[in-house]
């Protein structure tokens, strides 16, 4: 089981992916120089950094790597689960996403999962080199026919939720589908029976 891997690819790219590919498809296939200065900011946004360091994120990987051995060998274990803080600690630290570092910061507020977000858009286009989307995206996570799937219910952007018209499309994307095409990642989804938020924490319920 790649527990590495998995934790800090996938939990952490429930975050990143959904919310800078729900960023990168509106503006790259639908920008306009008006949307850009409509929707973009100059600056980018500033993260206070968690205290969480090395220390803590090797932790975070090593529950994992326990909760994900005794589903492989069919053991009785308790669910595992993630706080907003070990999200975070994750994102500033996990060297698999050091090109996303200080683009995103997460909050759990009860059952519901959000990101604020600071993307250079110069990473997808450089045409737009010194413009950034400041935003929050609140995101939906759930399994569906044994699949995890994760989508964007809601984009705001310097304050301004992008149009309906927009949003019906992005929520459309399973946006870990290609990343859940690892073997290894699909032989552990079938040992989970849920992924979903609650009571502030994201939960892995074994089945």
């Amino acid at each position: 089981m790649k527990a590495r891997y998995w934790v800090g690819g996938c939990l952490s790219a429930i975050v990143l992916l959904a919310v800078i590919a729900g960023a990168a498809y509106y503006f790259i296939l639908q920008a306009s120089d008006e949307l850009v200065e409509t929707y973009t900011s100059p600056e980018p946004r500033d993260f206070a950094r968690v205290e969480e360091g090395t220390d803590e994120v090797l932790s975070v990987i090593d529950r994992f790597r326990d909760f994900a051995i005794a589903l492989e060998r069919g053991e009785e274990t308790e669910s595992f689960s993630l706080s907003a803080d070990d999200i975070n600690a994750l994102l500033e630290n996990e060297d698999l996403l050091r090109e996303f570092h200080g683009m995103a910061r997460v909050d759990i507020q009860d059952d519901r999962l959000l990101a604020e977000i600071s993307v250079p858009l110069d990473l997808f286009n450089e045409r737009f080199e010194g413009r950034y989307l400041n935003g929050t995206g609140e995101l939906s996570v759930e399994m569906r026919d044994g699949r995890l799937e994760v989508n964007i219910d809601r984009l705001e952007v310097a304050g301004r939720n992008l149009p309906e018209e927009f949003m019906n499309e992005i929520r459309k994307n399973n946006l870990v589908e290609t990343l859940l095409q690892d073997p290894s990642l699909e032989r552990f989804m079938g040992l989970v029976k849920s992924v979903k938020v609650e009571d502030g924490r994201v939960v892995i319920e074994p089945k």
